[in-house]
C-alpha cells in the first residue's frame, strides 16, 4: 500500500511539473513584441487588444531524457467589448498513463488605459487528475473594490471568500501579464532590469508577487553562451508548483522569442524543460 501510495503521490508531482511548466512559458511567450512602445490607440502601435487577438501558441513539455510528454496551448479571442485568454494543458505518453491531468485556466480581460494594457475580471482554474476535479474562481470588482475568491471540489462548493482590492492597486493574474509584459505595459525591455507584477490574493488573503529580472549581458553568456538575446530569471512562491527553490529561467532571442524556459528543482524531477512548438504559418 505504501508503494502504491507513492507512485500515486509521484504521478501527481510529474504532472504538477509539466503543467506548471507550460503555465510558466505562457507568461514569456513569443509573437508580437512592443515592448516598451505600449501605445495602444494614441500610439503608433495597435490597442493590445488587435494586436494579440486570435493568436494561438502550442508548446512541448519535458523532463529527464523524456520529450513531449505534455502538451499546451495559450490562445486570446474577442469576445464582444472583452477579451478571453485560454492556457489548456494535458498530460501525454508516459505521464499520462502515471496519471492523466488536464488544467485549464481562463481569463476574462479588458482593455484600459486607452488599450495600453489589459486588466483583470475574472480568473478560473479548473483542474482534473484522475477522477477528482477541483475549480478556483476568482472574480475582481473594480467598482465595488472587492475580489470574490470560490472553490469547488469534485463540483461541489468548498470555499468562499471576499476581500478588498486596495486602493490604487491593479492585479494581474498570470495570462493576462502574459500579454502585458509582452506589450510593453511594464516598461521597456533591458539588460539588468528588474519588473514585479502583482497577482490577486488567493485563499490565504495574501497578494503574491511575480519577480522577473532580466540578466546583464556578462550574466547571460556564462549561462547560456554565446547566443543572442535575452535571459531572465522568474522568481514564484516555492509551493505553486512544488519546487525547493521556486526559480525559473527563461532564455529569449533578440525578438523577445522564448527560446528555451526551464522550472528549476521540481520535487522528483529536478529541472523541467519547455520548448515552443514552430508556428507553421
Amino acid at each position: 500500500m505504501k508503494d502504491k501510495g507513492r507512485r500515486r503521490g509521484r504521478a501527481r508531482h510529474i504532472a504538477a511539473a509539466l503543467i506548471t511548466a507550460i503555465f510558466l512559458l505562457s507568461l514569456y511567450g513569443p509573437g508580437h513584441s512592443f515592448a516598451g512602445e505600449g501605445r495602444g490607440n494614441n500610439g503608433a502601435n495597435p490597442a493590445i487588444g488587435n494586436a494579440f487577438a486570435g493568436e494561438e501558441l502550442t508548446y512541448n513539455i519535458g523532463f529527464w531524457l523524456f520529450e513531449g510528454v505534455a502538451v499546451g496551448k495559450v490562445r486570446l479571442e474577442r469576445n464582444g467589448p472583452l477579451y478571453v485568454a485560454t492556457l489548456s494543458a494535458y498530460t501525454t505518453g508516459l505521464s499520462d498513463w502515471l496519471k492523466h491531468r488536464e488544467d485549464t485556466y481562463t481569463a476574462k480581460i479588458e482593455e484600459v488605459e486607452g488599450g495600453r494594457r489589459f486588466r483583470t475580471l475574472s480568473f478560473e482554474e479548473d483542474v482534473i487528475v484522475g477522477s477528482k476535479k477541483r475549480k478556483i474562481l476568482t472574480e475582481i470588482d473594480y467598482k465595488r473594490g472587492v475580489v470574490k475568491w470560490r472553490r469547488w471540489k469534485n463540483e461541489k462548493l468548498s470555499k468562499t471568500l471576499e476581500f478588498p482590492v486596495k486602493p490604487g492597486i491593479t492585479y494581474d493574474d498570470p495570462l493576462t501579464a502574459f500579454y502585458n509584459f509582452r506589450y510593453g505595459a511594464y516598461g521597456p525591455i533591458e539588460e539588468g532590469r528588474r519588473y514585479t507584477i502583482r497577482t490577486f490574493p488567493g485563499d490565504k488573503e495574501k497578494e503574491v508577487d511575480i519577480g522577473l529580472s532580466i540578466v546583464t549581458g556578462e550574466e547571460r553568456k556564462k549561462r547560456a553562451g554565446d547566443k543572442e538575446g535575452y535571459l531572465a530569471d522568474v522568481k514564484l512562491a516555492k509551493e505553486l508548483f512544488d519546487s525547493s527553490s521556486g526559480e525559473i529561467e527563461v532564455l529569449f532571442d533578440k525578438r523577445l522569442v522564448p527560446m528555451k524556459a526551464v522550472a528549476r528543482d521540481i520535487v522528483f524531477f529536478g529541472d523541467v524543460r519547455g520548448t515552443l512548438v514552430p508556428s507553421r504559418r
